[in-house]
């Protein structure tokens, strides 16, 4: 038994394994990279039919709610605006922090 040939040939499946993993992240990064605010803004969308056909009278959504469910990575800001942009005069931001942008953001919509 060739200790040396058995490592070398570990060490190049680590490596080959570790390429994979790279392609595999990067791919990852590039679809949460492409979402926009209008995608957000669609998602929200949907969410407010969604709720208005199960018969509720608002919905009260959270940023960080919405970036977990999209799998964002450092997307708050994007996620913060499209809430914003997708109120009515009806709506209200029941919590906001000095920045505008966080994760705790909370909107209430009021369904029509």
């Amino acid at each position: 038994m060739d200790n040396e040939k058995i490592i070398i040939d570990m060490l190049n499946r680590i490596c080959s394994l570790e390429e994979q993993v790279q392609i595999l992240m990067a791919d990852k990064e590039m679809v949460a990279a492409k979402i926009g605010t209008a995608d957000v803004k669609k998602y929200i969308s949907e969410l407010k039919h969604e709720a208005l056909v199960s018969g509720k009278e608002y919905l009260v959504l959270t940023a960080n709610d919405i970036h977990s469910a999209l799998k964002l990575k450092n997307r708050m800001p994007i996620v913060c605006n499209a809430m914003k942009q997708s109120m009515a005069n009806s709506d209200i931001i029941t919590h906001q922090t000095a920045s505008g942008y966080s994760s705790t953001l909370t909107i209430k919509y009021y369904l029509e």
